[in-house]
């Protein structure tokens, strides 16, 4: 497999509307295991593997061994660990979700909510949880690990992920056998493991076309590598915004929830705004392809970028850049939905793509389904097969745990203000069924709520995320200034939901 450089611990929380069972949790999760073992693999050091690292996955017999270990491991070694908080409430917790499933959907208004307590969060999410990827190759833990939390009124389920195993389709299908088990359907094995479909665009690969042998293969569309000028202009504008203008204690991760409602309205509202673009166009003869279109991801990111750039200098320039998966987006030499990528998930399909960077005042004043159509415009051509395929094959000459080149690539100059943006929203996560595990009653489970954290050196500020769907309406979070989320023409104008 191929593993790249930079390999962020990822905490995902799915916050289930009722407590569940620990036994069948646990019970459903092993047999699991046991068709599927790489799911508790370790990573090792590795002479061969391009990357340096490969898993080590257990045999029947070895399995058999490790969890009866597991069954006397102290509490913060268990790579299964369940915390009984059934004397409390979620919203003790956390104060996104207050009764279950209802709560959410009971609002029809955006709202901000606090994230939970630091001391709290990392004891009821991350207890057993591997540190970091010097503790996930020196030690004897797995690189997945899980910790069921349950509440009076909801189970918290948190899996603990090194970004190095794959992506958030990894985490769904991980999920999606675990569901199998509990309904007592099979679960099929994985096939085709140790496949790495995008070898062929790194060092000597035969996809990589001319790059296959350079030092510096061609840059994605907007890309470009930082020289030494550039790295210092970089670094003082970064030093400063951390220092100065943002210190790092004024930074907090925080959850928006748009309801449903909200969502469809700036749907609306930007379809209206397409019209309109369409009639000028047509004014101007310019001939479009296909009529104009944006998605919902679109019209959310869009929303985004416009509440949370009203504290910057109108001629500031910003530089978005959002995450596009090469499973639906394949690189030159590849199709997508075929052999060419294996029938599992165990592998990351994430690429980073460029938007091209708007001036804040752009930003603020264009109409919402024009700043969305800017964004998809923007996602179809920095995700096209030639720059899926030169994004691959510089970060597989670059960026490889075991040598990276030390090179910068960065998608705008450094002067820019820079801000990233995941949507989870294709992956279904509030379609999984838990209720077989539910620990009273027979009504189905509900997933209300999303919670999410990113655990890696640096600061998160600027990085947001488009959690998915669930409580009837869309979750989002992000890290930003306190100063940001009071601003009055941005974040501010919504209610905020305090922690206690």
């Amino acid at each position: 497999m191929i593993f790249c450089l930079k390999a962020p611990r990822l905490l995902l929380s799915i916050i289930f509307d009722a407590p569940l069972s620990f036994e069948k949790l646990q019970e459903s999760w092993q047999q699991t295991l046991q068709v599927r073992p790489i799911m508790q693999a370790r990573v090792r050091r590795s002479t061969t593997a391009p990357s340096g690292l490969e898993y080590h996955v257990l045999t029947p017999k070895g399995m058999a061994k490790y969890l009866e270990a597991q069954s006397k491991a102290p509490d913060h070694l268990k790579d299964f660990f369940c915390l009984d908080e059934s004397h409390r409430a979620i919203s003790d917790y956390w104060p996104g979700v207050k009764n279950g499933a209802n709560s959410s959907s009971q609002s029809q208004k955006i709202f901000i909510a606090d994230n939970a307590d630091s001391k709290d969060q990392q004891r009821c999410t991350s207890f057993n949880a591997v540190q970091n990827i010097d503790e996930l190759i020196n030690s004897d833990r797995p690189a997945v690990t899980l910790q069921m939390t349950r509440f009076s009124d909801a189970t918290l389920l948190t899996v603990s992920f090194s970004h190095i195993l794959g992506d958030i389709f990894t985490i769904n299908s991980m999920l999606k056998g675990w569901e199998s088990s509990l309904h007592g359907q099979p679960v099929l094995p994985f096939e085709r493991l140790g496949e790495d479909p995008f070898s062929a665009y790194g060092p000597g690969g035969k996809l990589a076309g001319e790059d296959a042998t350079s030092k510096s293969p061609s840059m994605p569309s907007g890309w470009q590598i930082y020289g030494l000028l550039d790295k210092v202009r970089f670094a003082v504008q970064f030093l400063w915004d951390c220092f100065i203008t943002r210190p790092e204690k004024t930074m907090s991760q925080k959850y928006i929830f748009v309801p449903e409602a909200e969502a469809v309205a700036m749907e609306e509202q930007a379809k209206g705004d397409l019209v309109k673009i369409e009639a000028q166009r047509k004014e101007l003869d310019i001939k479009s392809e296909r009529p104009l279109f944006v998605s919902r991801s679109n019209v959310l990111h869009a929303w985004l970028l416009k509440q949370k750039h009203t504290h910057l200098n109108p001629n500031t320039w910003s530089a978005p850049v959002t995450i596009v998966n090469a499973r639906a987006k394949p690189p030159t030499g590849m199709k997508a939905r075929s052999d060419d990528f294996p029938s599992h998930d165990w592998y990351s399909g994430a690429m980073a793509v460029a938007i091209p960077s708007l001036q804040v005042r752009d930003i603020l004043a264009m109409p919402l389904g024009e700043l969305a159509l800017h964004i998809r415009e923007g996602i179809v051509k920095g995700s096209s097969p030639e720059n899926a395929r030169r994004w691959f094959s510089f970060n597989l000459h670059n960026n490889l745990w075991k040598k990276p080149s030390g090179k910068v690539a960065l998608w705008c100059p450094p002067d820019h203000y820079l801000s990233g943006v995941s949507d989870w929203r294709l992956i279904p996560l509030h379609e999984l069924d838990f209720t077989p595990a539910r620990f009273q009653g027979h009504e189905r489970v509900e997933v209300c709520g999303f919670n999410a954290h990113m655990a890696f050196a640096g600061t998160q500020r600027n990085r947001w995320v488009c959690l998915g769907e669930a409580g009837g309406g869309v979750w989002l979070l992000g890290n930003a200034s306190e100063t940001e989320w009071r601003e009055p023409s941005g974040f501010g104008k919504y209610a905020h939901v305090k922690r206690r």
